[in-house]
């Protein structure tokens, strides 16, 4: 993947990601906040807790902080966005972390 294919789908891949947060998030009673400022998504929520998704373009990764840890994604063209450590999709990874932080239970979000 080359720099520029990777910072395209990566900024597709954040958009994506608020604006799948946000139709999962409605109506589930959770007070949270979104901030999607070039390469970086930050979540805030109503315990002042937050969390970080990142672009890392030096390595081809997508990079999440939360209070449970930092967690490093590789795009793979057969299942997506993995962590590189465990081969957890990042979609799942993000819904494991919304439940922490904001107390709900989500769906898979569809990356």
């Amino acid at each position: 993947m080359s720099d520029s294919d990777f910072e395209r789908q990566g900024l597709a891949l954040l958009a994506k990601i608020e604006q799948q947060l946000e139709h999962a998030m409605d109506g589930s009673g959770a007070d949270w906040d979104s901030d999607l400022e070039g390469t970086v998504l930050r979540l805030t929520f109503d315990d002042d807790s937050k969390m970080v998704i990142n672009l890392q373009a030096p390595l081809r990764e997508v990079w999440l902080a939360s209070r449970r840890g930092g967690f490093h994604f590789r795009f793979d063209p057969r299942y997506g966005w993995i962590d590189t450590r465990d081969g957890v999709a990042l979609s799942q990874r993000l819904v494991e972390e919304l439940g922490h932080h904001a107390g709900v239970e989500l769906k898979a979000l569809a990356l």
